[in-house]
């Protein structure tokens, strides 16, 4: 008899327990996003520079694209967003203007994510994830052997080297490297990175053996128009290389977007 209360009383508790977890998990599922308390979503008109800072209470983007916002909100790199040419070329002439904040502090993390509700509110977006096969280039060490040494462990920093046309790349991760590839028109894919190299590395490169002494201007249109440099100088200066490959990547798919957003 006393074994069986027992058994009745660990079921009870363990159907109790079951019930408040899927009833946790429900609220969960159901609580919707924490939005911006007070947010402005405008077409830039302006043109110029593009400006980026956050903070733990403002977030303030000037003459983005929508796909970066996309990237922003759903934490995905520029090559897992499949849609439209305007939202999703990095030099699309469809830039926006987003000033938004909240009341009291929160995480960076937290603040793109509310970005979510803000893109579907004013640009009516709608999204969905697909698993996709496609064509991709490997970062992998040559067989010469990598051409650099580990950083000093200070912050990871990019600077312009006058003297090179290139840049000084300080502490800077090879998962860092292989993102920046994967959004020049040189490479046209994804770049995924399959070095091995776990450290942080210090390393003056010219990628796209642009002259020395550019405007800002001219090196742009300069590191647009080129075709391989960035394949050689990978080789020559850092012993590394790309290698042709096909990989599943998860896709994150524009159903819709409005190119011209719900103002204030």
């Amino acid at each position: 008899m006393a074994n069986r209360i027992t058994l009745s009383f660990v079921l009870a508790s363990a159907m109790k327990i079951a019930v408040v977890l899927a009833t946790s998990l429900l609220l969960a599922q159901s609580a919707p996003p924490r939005q911006f308390d007070v947010a402005s979503v405008k077409v830039d008109k302006k043109g110029g520079g593009t400006t980026r800072r956050i903070d733990r209470q403002d977030l303030t983007y000037l003459n983005i694209t929508l796909g970066e916002f996309i990237q922003m909100a759903y934490d995905v790199k520029g090559y897992q967003i499949s849609g439209p040419d305007w939202v999703v070329n990095n030099a699309s002439s469809d830039r926006y203007d987003v000033v938004a904040k909240t009341n009291a502090p929160v995480g960076e993390r937290e603040l793109r994510e509310m970005l979510v509700p803000l893109l579907a509110e004013r640009f009516h977006l709608a999204v969905h994830r697909e698993t996709r096969i496609i064509p991709v280039y490997l970062l992998v060490v040559d067989k010469s052997g990598p051409k650099f040494k580990e950083g000093d462990g200070g912050d990871t920093s990019v600077f312009p080297d006058p003297s090179t046309g290139g840049a000084r790349y300080r502490n800077y991760p090879m998962g860092a490297l292989a993102g920046m590839l994967s959004a020049i028109p040189s490479t046209g894919r994804p770049v995924l990175d399959r070095t091995g190299l776990t450290g942080r590395y210090t390393f003056t490169v010219n990628l796209f053996r642009t002259p020395a002494g550019l405007s800002p201007a001219d090196e742009k249109r300069a590191l647009f128009n080129s075709e391989t440099p960035a394949f050689t100088a990978l080789q020559e200066d850092l012993g590394l290389k790309l290698t042709p490959d096909r990989a599943s990547i998860e896709m994150l798919v524009v159903d819709r977007a409005d190119r011209v957003p719900t103002e204030d």
